[in-house]
């Protein structure tokens, strides 16, 4: 069986956790993204600090684009914020300028957070040009773009969000990276954040430590043939592979989220990001994973001859293929019937879903009623 989920990291890079400690730089070492950038405990840590230090009214209105993380919207909703959702199209994943404005126009709202969705980028210019004509902040979720220099966040962001969790590409197991837009507008909020995040303790290394201890199972878990048994043997105990490999890889617990983001991640976890950050040149991984991507579908459709699979983000101007989504008219009896060729086809790969309602949000509740994820 091809697993639906192999980490992106190497056993070396595992081990190396468990060196010596010597001093731990704070920073991203050599590796620059587009604006100057502060390291997190995650993506949604960032985030949470920005809110923060915006220090909204209750109940003020952010929009989102209506395919996002779960937990994105909950940490605004445990800011006393009110989310809205505007609509995303198929070709791109983006929403349009013209939703957006309209959105924007009633509402009133200063913060617009947008998605570039299973490693599909493009520009957000027009989206910030909309953004700066109402006054709004534009925040990239680029958390499912990252692979080395393919995208370091939009000129048009005014602030980007970038993970290194585990399922992402050059995973550190966890932490993630708020960057500010280049041309300095935000040193000011950037710097408040700093600020914040000092005052935040540290997660410990022995969390960390039991944290890389259950990705090193999870990475032997991955090798076919181990994989092959796993399944077998939790479909035999009638367990649900879809909800177990899903709570091994999410990085936080139930309840409320916020008071689980305000951390600083470990000397080790940050000394594990820097090592893996000053070896991410990954240009000929996101060509390896578009080709791989490419023989996934073909598989899956010669598995599946009578099924038309329909791909997302074809307008996109780049792809780094976090993950190859497709749809389909009846994803469930496909996913049946890759997982008989040995294709581990799944639903529940991500915490992504759709917001809003059917009738304001149709092609976001369209994809995920729809959409099938392909191994890579």
């Amino acid at each position: 069986m091809q697993p639906r989920l192999i980490l992106d990291i190497s056993y070396a890079d595992l081990f190396s956790i468990a060196a010596p400690m010597g001093k731990v730089t704070e920073g991203l070492g050599a590796f620059q993204f587009n604006g100057p950038a502060q390291v997190c405990l995650s993506a949604r840590s960032g985030f949470h600090a920005l809110l923060q230090t915006l220090a909204l009214p209750a109940h003020a209105p952010i929009i989102y684009s209506a395919i996002t993380i779960e937990t994105m919207v909950a940490i605004a909703q445990e800011h006393q914020l009110s989310p809205h959702f505007v609509d995303i199209e198929l070709a791109t994943m983006l929403p349009t300028p013209i939703a957006l404005d309209a959105l924007l126009a009633s509402t009133g709202a200063k913060v617009v957070v947008i998605a570039q969705l299973y490693g599909c980028v493009s520009s957000l210019q027009t989206l910030g040009d909309v953004c700066r004509k109402h006054g709004a902040l534009l925040v990239e979720d680029c958390a499912q773009a990252f692979s080395g220099n393919f995208h370091l966040g939009d000129a048009a962001a005014d602030f980007s969000l970038f993970s290194f969790g585990p399922i992402k590409r050059c995973t550190a197991l966890g932490g993630g990276v708020i960057a500010a837009n280049p041309s300095g507008q935000h040193a000011t909020t950037l710097q408040a954040i700093q600020f914040l995040l000092a005052t935040w303790p540290r997660k410990s290394d022995a969390w960390f430590v039991q944290r890389a201890l259950k990705f090193v199972a999870l990475k032997l878990a991955s090798i076919p043939f181990i994989y092959t048994a796993l399944l077998r043997g939790l479909t035999i105990m009638g367990k649900d592979a879809d909800a177990l490999i899903g709570s091994i890889a999410r990085g936080f617990g139930a309840g409320r989220i916020t008071p689980q983001l305000a951390f600083r991640p470990s000397p080790r976890q940050q000394r594990l990001l820097s090592r893996r950050l000053a070896n991410a040149n990954l240009a000929n991984q996101v060509n390896d994973r578009a080709n791989s991507a490419q023989q996934s579908l073909s598989k899956a459709q010669a598995c599946s001859p009578n099924t038309p699979l329909t791909n997302l983000g074809t307008a996109a101007d780049k792809n780094a293929y976090w993950l190859m989504p497709v749809l389909v008219p009846d994803p469930h009896a496909l996913i049946l019937q890759l997982r008989q060729h040995g294709l581990d086809a799944t639903r529940g790969a991500t915490s992504l879903r759709a917001f809003g309602n059917v009738t304001t949000c149709p092609n976001a509740h369209h994809i995920m009623q729809h959409v099938v994820y392909l191994p890579l």
